[in-house]
């Protein structure tokens, strides 16, 4: 990864490498095994697991090379010794050691691991031992191999482990499937069973842990890594949503795009910012519901802000150190993937037995406790985005909790609003790092150890905080959005019907006596206060009247009926129209409009599969795509038309 490549480019690779895994052959060599691989095998759209045939050689020599020291007298660790702080011990029983130390370390119980873990794990440990430094014969990666093509994982207890000397604890479980312990247990074909009826069905043959075997498949924080790439995975889709949700909410609050402009991000440098700053114009490129321009090259209005807050204009500063640390992350997990993990090192090249730590899974640790600062920042922003569109008070003119129909009858997204809030408290809370909670461990031999798959399992709770803030977010973004071109309609409708009249001059610049989403949406009620206004102005406006609530009358029909996407569609920016038409189109989401047909939760639940499902990808990938043609000062400065003037002329007419 070079340093200049930019997160948007880096991890749309790394989408397109996944979507093309679909039924294909993963070949270990222990060096290139990426993080979209990985998911791709955990999640069962690679079937098919192989050695590339070199290291079938390497293993062979590596294995005999170990053989050969052990015959000559040599005392090497975990091999003709004791483990951990017990190192002081001797035995001339190699083979029993390693049976011994399966049957110490399975200690767990309680909840298990997501079976697609444990199948990630097993092509992470074949990868590292197919660097041929750990002592192991061809079988033991064959075998690992051979029980992810056949389905067959080993059931491992989901805690017990503290990612110090590996996860051994819960690599152990597998090592206890791969050696024949009769009550292990695997799920297969779907089904939790036994492994010795798993093994004979799927025709598999156990393995008798020669000398260092048993040790290698356990002595690595591979639990930890694997866990940490497929929530990485995630995180990087939620840091482009929280982009995504960004742009929308600038459209929502009618948001100023100077905030993004270059000059301000070539005054700070960071190569996070900028990237951000351009991607946000991106997606709003050509949207009408943004300010474009400078505002001190405008005639200034004292009754509005000179500046949006801080949510909107800071936001590019915010999200950029994400995108930053996201790479700096997947870059030392990627690494951890591809790595000599256990201990000793068996290396028959230099002819060197070296005794180290590489299985310190710290590495990881950090990594996910950065990851997990990321994302509470996301969520900080979404949550402060939520929050100023929600209020009537800051949303420059949208109904109070983004109701649909009568303020006074219906609350809207209040509920929303409320669980918003509660998912971003519960995210600050697991934002907690790991590496201040380090006991020691193992006779004091562990007295530093990384907690690495806790603070994965930290960050994959992270993650789904995050992806249900951002599900709210976009639910309540589309309705706002709706809502705001409905007011945008409803007051130029005001001012045509007031210009058709003969009143016109009299009641020019005359803004609406009422808000406008009353007119909207309670309009019998409306026009009788209206009708008095008019008359203490000493006009008898009933046909102003009457032309102006035939078309709000018109208005409301196409949004309650979903009959205004298009309309709605020709008013955002080119990426923010694919994201508001993916939820009302595609996941056929409609306008909140205090429908008892249409609950919140059956929405919010579309909208959150499409996230967790990964369906939203695709849709990542369209507006996100680099467009040789988009310049980043145009898109600030003024908006880019997709119609002619004469088309764009009035919406209203169109309705």
């Amino acid at each position: 990864m070079s340093d200049q490549t930019d997160h948007v480019t880096y991890f749309l690779d790394l989408i397109d490498e996944w979507r093309s895994l679909q039924d294909t052959t993963l070949t270990l060599d222990g060096r290139s095994l990426t993080i979209s691989k990985l998911v791709a095998v955990a999640e069962k759209h690679i079937h098919n697991v192989v050695l590339e045939p070199e290291v079938t050689n390497q293993l062979k020599k590596n294995a005999a090379y170990l053989h050969d020291k052990i015959a000559s007298g040599h005392v090497i660790y975990g091999v003709n010794t004791g483990y951990g702080g017990s190192a002081n011990v001797r035995s001339a029983d190699v083979l029993e050691l390693q049976r011994t130390l399966i049957r110490h370390l399975n200690v767990g119980f309680g909840e298990t691991v997501d079976p697609r873990i444990v199948r990630g794990v097993m092509a992470v440990r074949a990868n590292s031992l197919a660097l041929a430094y750990s002592g192991v014969r061809p079988e033991i990666v064959r075998l690992l191999c051979a029980m992810i093509n056949a389905d067959v994982v080993p059931v491992v207890p989901l805690r017990g482990s503290i990612s110090a000397s590996g996860d051994l604890a819960p690599t152990s479980y597998i090592a206890a499937c791969m050696s024949g312990r009769p009550d292990a247990r695997v799920v297969y074909g779907g089904k939790e069973t036994l492994a010795t009826e798993a093994f004979e069905e799927a025709k598999l043959l156990f393995v008798e842990f020669q000398a260092k075997e048993a040790l290698a498949v356990v002595n690595a924080s591979s639990f930890a890594s694997t866990l940490a790439a497929k929530v990485l995975f995630d995180a990087n889709i939620a840091a482009l949503l929280t982009q995504v949700v960004t742009a929308m909410s600038m459209e929502c609050l009618q948001g100023r795009m100077e905030s993004f402009h270059p000059t301000v991000h070539l005054g700070l440098p960071h190569q996070g910012n900028q990237e951000v700053a351009r991607n946000i114009c991106k997606l709003l490129q050509g949207s009408r519901l943004v300010k474009h321009g400078l505002e001190a090259s405008k005639e200034d209005d004292p009754e509005i802000l000179k500046q949006d807050r801080y949510p909107l204009r800071t936001s590019a500063q915010w999200i950029g150190p994400t995108t930053e640390i996201l790479m700096a992350s997947t870059r030392r997990v990627t690494v951890e993937l591809n790595s000599v993990n256990d201990n000793p090192i068996i290396d028959h090249r230099l002819d060197e037995i070296i005794h180290g730590g590489n299985f310190q899974g710290i590495s990881t640790t950090v990594a996910m406790d950065q990851t997990r600062q990321a994302l509470q920042l996301c969520g900080k922003l979404v949550f402060a985005q939520l929050s100023e569109i929600f209020n009537y008070m800051m949303n420059d003119g949208l109904p109070p909790n983004l109701s649909g129909c009568d303020v006074r009858s219906d609350f809207g997204f209040k509920g929303v609003d409320i669980a918003t809030a509660s998912y971003a408290s519960e995210l600050d809370h697991v934002t907690n790092p790991l590496t201040n909670h380090v006991l020691s461990a193992e006779m004091h031999n562990q007295s530093i150890n990384s907690m690495a798959l806790v603070s994965a399992r930290m960050t994959e709770k992270a993650v789904e905080l995050l992806q249900m803030m951002l599900t709210n977010a976009l639910c309540a973004q589309c309705q706002a959005i709706d809502l705001r071109w409905l007011q945008i309609q409803v007051t130029n409708a005001w001012k045509s019907s007031i210009k058709r009249s003969q009143m016109a001059d009299r009641l020019a610049g005359m803004e609406l006596p009422v808000p406008w989403y009353q007119v909207a949406f309670c309009a019998s009620e409306r026009y009788e206060i209206m009708e008095a206004v008019l008359v203490s102005r000493g006009i008898h406006g009933n046909w102003i009247l009457s032309d102006f609530f035939t078309v709000v009358d018109r208005l409301r029909v196409l949004v309650t009926t979903g009959k205004h996407v298009d309309e709605v569609v020709a008013c955002l920016g080119e990426g923010t129209r694919e994201v508001y038409s993916f939820v009302r189109e595609t996941l056929k989401i409609q306008f909140d409009h205090g429908s008892k047909e249409d609950p919140f939760d059956l929405s919010l639940e579309k909208i959150f599969g499409s996230i967790q499902s990964r369906q939203i990808v695709e849709l990542l990938c369209r507006v996100f795509r680099k467009d040789p043609n988009f310049c980043h000062i145009t898109a600030c400065i003024k908006p880019v038309r997709r119609e002619s003037s004469e088309e764009n002329s009035s919406l209203i007419e169109k309705c």
